[in-house]
């Protein structure tokens, strides 16, 4: 009798955990993270919460739109990740989708911070001057 095999549907999706609740979000810590569109090659990606259907979140790197934006982790994110050096961190940034992309804007004072050896994420906020909740993704 042959003994049926339980296999992992295939996906794209890649996970990580966040060490300390999304901000509003308190029970949200575990999230999916999967290209946004039918282009695998998107900077766009989905972040979609494990635990609450339908909550989700567009991202981006932001050194696709601001190449100059140099976000400067403090000591405690930096520990809570286990960073131990910076080419382990992925920074996203979070996007409101507007009715078009110039009424599109990203959070640059909130990054997103994965360690990609251990998937720890947390969103991190920034004490720099500058840097806005509402950066106009386009046209800034």
């Amino acid at each position: 009798m042959a003994t049926p095999v339980m296999t992992e549907p295939e996906t794209d999706t890649a996970f990580v955990e966040f060490v300390s609740a999304v901000p509003g979000f308190p029970d949200a810590r575990t999230w999916g993270m999967e290209v946004w569109g039918d282009d695998p090659s998107s900077p766009f990606s989905v972040m979609r919460n494990v635990e609450t259907e339908g909550l989700e979140f567009v991202v981006v790197s932001p050194f696709v739109f601001f190449p100059d934006y140099e976000p400067e982790l403090d000591d405690a994110t930096v520990g809570s990740l286990d960073l131990t050096v910076a080419e382990d961190a992925v920074v996203l940034v979070v996007l409101t989708i507007g009715e078009s992309i110039e009424e599109t804007t990203a959070n640059l004072l909130g990054p997103i911070v994965i360690n990609t050896r251990n998937n720890r994420a947390v969103q991190a906020i920034l004490h720099q001057p500058g840097l806005s909740t509402k950066t106009p993704l386009i046209g800034s």
